[in-house]
Protein backbone atom coordinates (compact mmCIF):
# COMPACT_ATOMS: atom_id res chain seq x y z
CA UNK A 1 0.00 0.00 0.00
CA UNK A 2 3.31 2.34 0.85
CA UNK A 3 4.38 1.78 -2.86
CA UNK A 4 1.10 3.10 -4.42
CA UNK A 5 0.55 6.34 -2.62
CA UNK A 6 3.76 7.84 -4.27
CA UNK A 7 2.24 6.33 -7.52
CA UNK A 8 -0.95 7.89 -7.04
CA UNK A 9 0.50 11.45 -6.19
CA UNK A 10 2.53 11.19 -9.06
CA UNK A 11 -0.29 9.64 -11.70
CA UNK A 12 -2.21 13.25 -10.13
CA UNK A 13 0.46 15.71 -11.13
CA UNK A 14 1.11 14.47 -14.31
CA UNK A 15 -3.00 14.47 -15.33
CA UNK A 16 -2.96 17.89 -13.99
CA UNK A 17 0.00 18.65 -15.96
CA UNK A 18 -1.45 17.11 -19.23
CA UNK A 19 -4.68 19.13 -18.95
CA UNK A 20 -2.29 22.23 -18.29
CA UNK A 21 -0.44 21.27 -21.45
CA UNK A 22 -3.12 21.24 -23.44
CA UNK A 23 -3.10 24.40 -24.46
CA UNK A 24 0.51 23.80 -26.02
CA UNK A 25 -0.54 20.74 -27.80
CA UNK A 26 -0.80 21.13 -31.46
CA UNK A 27 -3.01 18.27 -32.12
CA UNK A 28 -5.93 19.08 -29.66
CA UNK A 29 -8.82 20.51 -30.65
CA UNK A 30 -9.04 24.02 -31.22
CA UNK A 31 -11.84 25.47 -29.26
CA UNK A 32 -13.39 28.53 -30.98
CA UNK A 33 -12.91 31.92 -29.48
CA UNK A 34 -15.62 33.12 -28.40
CA UNK A 35 -16.46 36.56 -29.64
CA UNK A 36 -16.45 39.62 -27.98
CA UNK A 37 -18.47 42.51 -29.81
CA UNK A 38 -18.16 46.31 -28.63
CA UNK A 39 -20.55 48.91 -29.90
CA UNK A 40 -19.79 51.03 -32.25
CA UNK A 41 -22.50 53.11 -31.72
CA UNK A 42 -23.51 54.77 -28.52
CA UNK A 43 -26.19 52.80 -26.95
CA UNK A 44 -28.48 56.18 -25.47
CA UNK A 45 -28.38 57.38 -29.10
CA UNK A 46 -29.52 54.01 -30.31
CA UNK A 47 -32.27 53.08 -28.11
CA UNK A 48 -33.59 57.22 -28.27
CA UNK A 49 -33.51 57.33 -31.91
CA UNK A 50 -35.55 54.00 -31.70
CA UNK A 51 -37.90 55.76 -29.45
CA UNK A 52 -38.40 58.81 -31.31
CA UNK A 53 -39.13 57.01 -34.23
CA UNK A 54 -41.04 53.98 -32.76
CA UNK A 55 -44.34 55.62 -34.32
CA UNK A 56 -42.84 54.87 -37.65
CA UNK A 57 -43.14 51.77 -39.78
CA UNK A 58 -38.65 50.71 -39.38
CA UNK A 59 -37.56 49.66 -42.94
CA UNK A 60 -34.27 48.75 -41.50
CA UNK A 61 -32.16 49.20 -38.72
CA UNK A 62 -28.47 48.09 -38.28
CA UNK A 63 -26.70 49.01 -34.72
CA UNK A 64 -23.10 47.67 -36.28
CA UNK A 65 -23.14 50.87 -38.75
CA UNK A 66 -25.63 53.22 -36.34
CA UNK A 67 -28.10 53.73 -39.29
CA UNK A 68 -31.97 53.59 -38.55
CA UNK A 69 -34.39 54.03 -42.21
CA UNK A 70 -38.03 54.30 -41.79
CA UNK A 71 -40.89 53.81 -44.32
CA UNK A 72 -42.92 56.23 -45.75
CA UNK A 73 -45.80 57.49 -43.20
CA UNK A 74 -48.44 59.86 -43.03
CA UNK A 75 -50.72 61.39 -40.63
CA UNK A 76 -54.23 60.70 -40.93
CA UNK A 77 -55.33 64.36 -41.30
CA UNK A 78 -52.64 64.87 -44.44
CA UNK A 79 -53.02 61.41 -46.42
CA UNK A 80 -51.71 63.67 -49.52
CA UNK A 81 -48.35 64.15 -48.03
CA UNK A 82 -45.61 61.70 -46.68
CA UNK A 83 -41.93 61.80 -45.20
CA UNK A 84 -39.10 59.43 -44.50
CA UNK A 85 -36.40 59.56 -42.23
CA UNK A 86 -32.57 57.96 -42.03
CA UNK A 87 -30.70 58.55 -38.65
CA UNK A 88 -26.83 57.55 -38.43
CA UNK A 89 -25.33 57.63 -34.56
CA UNK A 90 -21.54 59.36 -35.56
CA UNK A 91 -20.32 58.24 -31.99
CA UNK A 92 -19.48 55.96 -28.89
CA UNK A 93 -19.69 58.95 -27.26
CA UNK A 94 -23.10 60.84 -25.87
CA UNK A 95 -22.11 63.90 -28.26
CA UNK A 96 -24.58 66.94 -29.53
CA UNK A 97 -23.01 66.02 -33.06
CA UNK A 98 -23.20 62.20 -32.52
CA UNK A 99 -26.47 61.80 -34.88
CA UNK A 100 -27.35 63.06 -37.97
CA UNK A 101 -30.85 62.79 -39.49
CA UNK A 102 -31.45 63.38 -43.34
CA UNK A 103 -35.39 63.31 -44.27
CA UNK A 104 -37.70 63.29 -47.41
CA UNK A 105 -40.83 64.36 -47.88
CA UNK A 106 -43.35 63.69 -50.41
CA UNK A 107 -46.32 64.84 -51.99
CA UNK A 108 -49.45 64.03 -53.73
CA UNK A 109 -50.06 66.37 -56.66
CA UNK A 110 -52.21 64.89 -59.43
CA UNK A 111 -51.99 61.26 -58.63
CA UNK A 112 -48.11 61.40 -58.75
CA UNK A 113 -45.71 61.61 -55.84
CA UNK A 114 -43.36 64.55 -55.98
CA UNK A 115 -40.42 63.93 -53.60
CA UNK A 116 -38.09 66.60 -51.83
CA UNK A 117 -35.49 66.69 -49.13
CA UNK A 118 -36.45 67.60 -46.09
CA UNK A 119 -35.43 71.23 -44.71
CA UNK A 120 -32.71 71.59 -43.03
CA UNK A 121 -34.32 73.21 -39.92
CA UNK A 122 -36.91 70.24 -39.49
CA UNK A 123 -33.96 67.50 -39.72
CA UNK A 124 -32.31 69.72 -36.81
CA UNK A 125 -35.45 69.68 -34.40
CA UNK A 126 -35.46 65.63 -35.29
CA UNK A 127 -31.94 65.43 -33.98
CA UNK A 128 -32.09 67.45 -30.93
CA UNK A 129 -35.67 65.86 -30.40
CA UNK A 130 -33.14 62.26 -30.24
CA UNK A 131 -30.19 63.77 -27.95
CA UNK A 132 -32.73 64.96 -25.30
CA UNK A 133 -34.14 61.62 -25.17
CA UNK A 134 -30.97 60.21 -24.84
CA UNK A 135 -29.96 62.66 -22.25
CA UNK A 136 -32.75 61.45 -20.18
CA UNK A 137 -32.05 57.68 -20.81
CA UNK A 138 -28.71 58.54 -20.03
CA UNK A 139 -29.36 60.24 -16.42
CA UNK A 140 -31.89 57.47 -15.69
CA UNK A 141 -29.25 54.52 -16.01
CA UNK A 142 -27.68 56.28 -12.88
CA UNK A 143 -31.12 56.09 -10.85
CA UNK A 144 -31.59 52.51 -11.72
Amino acid sequence: MKKFVPLMIIGAFLLNGCAYMQQWNPWAEEKPQEEVRESKVNPFLWQASLDKLGFMPIQSKNQDTGVIVTGWYNESQKAKEQFKLEVQILSKELRSDGVKVKGQSRKLVNGEWQTENMSLEMEQVIELSILKRARILYQQSFIQ
